[in-house]
């Protein structure tokens, strides 16, 4: 597995899951994640998969950029991708900023997220 193939994938896949047509999909969203996803949310609280199949479907979907992504391959069928992020969210002037950490894993056929955190930072 060639490690620039494996960050394109990743990132597009990251790009994905930022897209509010996917951000309102129990669908998709179930087919991105692993079941055993995991996400600690820059607000410090914690959910696993079925509390995002559950609240992302009906939330407005923020307006999320993304930027400066990195790609370590952790392991075997196992990679890690950092980005910083911006956020803004609808009805809030203010955008929050964050550093962003994805750890995906291959199944053989496809890349599924399977812990994501994002951690506040000062603006950039």
């Amino acid at each position: 597995m060639h490690n620039n193939n494996t960050k394109q994938q990743l990132i597009a896949l990251e790009q994905l899951l930022v897209q509010p047509a996917t951000r309102l999909s129990a669908e998709l969203l179930n087919c991105y994640l692993a079941d055993d996803f995991y996400e600690i949310g820059a607000s410090g609280r914690c959910f696993g998969k079925a509390d995002v199949l559950e609240r992302l479907p009906t939330e407005t979907p923020p307006v999320i950029t993304q930027q400066d992504f990195d790609c370590r391959v952790l392991a075997d069928g196992l990679a890690q991708l950092t980005y910083r992020a911006t956020i803004q969210r609808e009805g809030d002037y203010t955008v929050a900023y964050s550093i962003r950490s994805s750890i995906y894993r291959f199944d053989g056929e496809n890349w599924q997220m399977i812990f994501h955190q994002g951690t506040a930072c000062e603006p950039f």
